[in-house]
């Protein structure tokens, strides 16, 4: 299908994954509009927009963020772009597609979507379909109940919420029961599980689901550096060939009724060397970049869902070993890590590598964004402090 002069609205532009989001479509033909919160945005800078809208709040308050999507939907578009949960949240909850009914939502269903969002619904899914996860305390269970299945330490991490915010490392009784106490953990409101112990890679299962529920394309990475050193987001992927992985990303989406793309995180238990689901994004991942470079078109395959058009099943190999590379982080990882020296692939490796963010066709949104998280950094590592 022909998309040139499809006018679509790009919600989240300070997302890192949007440089990525806006070559595809400006590849597509669109007339593309961006919602950001500031003029250092990467959806700002970029030079890919036609035009760009700037809502201070957005990030943080729900309603400023309806009010500005549904005043410049009044301008006309064909297509809706969330990226990340809460716009998603937003945007497929009714309301707006009840008042524009030929308006197309990228996302998928909302119920799909809520199972997804909430970490403690995505255990749940995988457990009864005996997809291998960490144990993990279940509501209809006690405390002691959970706690006769598993040794300390264990871990909790809000049941919405994305990139190790929140993330609490538990050693003991006493240490929980404190936390249970002074409300720092709430238990309708946070996953309780067994701890994962350290040794295994992180990992990612990138999947498009066709309008039946059935993988067109699947993609699995290894994140080989993440920061925080401690536990965060990938700072370093590469591709790889992981059948069981990419079985088990098919099999959870097609549990969930998932169409669309979506992202499912892994990690390796180093007891048994078995790869178990950790969550499911509700978001496009900020490293889709990947998937663009691997050759899945997920953007264009997004917009054809949208538009009734069949996906075929993908039949070109993925090819291994490219890297993703987020040097904002990376070079903290370099910094603060006393193994840099280490680093497997080693840190100044750069062959079959690009940047999350940069490219030499739209370079100014990799120094915008530079700029915008040197001022919150240390706002960021709080929300990550473990």
């Amino acid at each position: 299908m022909n998309y040139t002069g499809k006018k679509v609205l790009l919600l989240d532009g300070y997302g890192r994954q949007v440089p990525s989001l806006l070559h595809q479509l400006k590849k597509l033909g669109c007339k593309i509009t961006t919602i950001c919160e500031s003029k250092l945005d990467v959806g700002y800078t970029s030079r890919y927009p036609s035009k760009r809208v700037v809502v201070p709040g957005i990030r943080e308050n729900n309603t400023i963020y309806r009010q500005a999507i549904e005043k410049e939907l009044e301008n006309g578009y064909d297509i809706l772009f969330p990226i990340l949960e809460r716009a998603t949240d937003i945007c497929i909850d009714g309301i707006i597609q009840d008042r524009y009914p030929d308006l197309k939502i990228i996302a998928s269903s909302r119920d799909s979507f809520m199972k997804a969002y909430d970490k403690q619904q995505t255990m749940k899914v995988c457990m009864e379909n005996n997809i291998p996860c960490p144990i993990t305390k279940m509501d209809d269970e006690t405390m002691d109940e959970f706690l006769e299945k598993v040794d300390f330490p264990i871990c909790a991490k809000p049941r919405k919420g994305s990139g190790g915010a929140g993330f609490k490392r538990i050693m003991n009784r006493e240490e929980l029961d404190k936390y249970l106490i002074d409300g720092t953990i709430i238990p309708e409101e946070y996953v309780i599980q067994e701890l994962i112990p350290k040794g295994g890679y992180q990992y990612g299962g990138y999947v498009m689901m066709d309008e039946n529920h059935k993988p067109q394309a699947t993609l699995v990475v290894e994140s080989r550096r993440w920061f925080p050193i401690d536990g965060g987001p990938g700072c370093y992927i590469r591709t790889i060939d992981h059948p069981v992985m990419i079985d088990s990303s098919n099999r959870l989406l097609q549990a969930l009724e998932w169409r669309s793309f979506g992202h499912i995180g892994f990690i390796m238990d180093p007891r048994d060397n078995t790869p178990k689901v950790m969550e499911i994004n509700g978001r496009i991942p900020a490293s889709i970049k990947i998937c663009e470079w691997a050759g899945t078109e997920p953007v264009k395959n997004m917009l054809d869902l949208a538009y009734g058009v069949e996906l075929k099943p993908m039949t070109k190999p993925i090819p291994k070993n490219l890297a993703l590379r987020y040097f904002h982080t990376d070079i903290m990882w370099f910094i603060k890590n006393p193994e840099r020296w280490k680093a497997k692939p080693n840190w100044f490796y750069c062959f079959k590598q690009k940047d999350y963010i940069f490219s030499w066709a739209d370079p100014i949104p990799f120094f915008s964004y530079a700029i915008e998280h040197v001022m919150t950094y240390k706002k960021d590592m709080e929300k990550r402090k473990h």
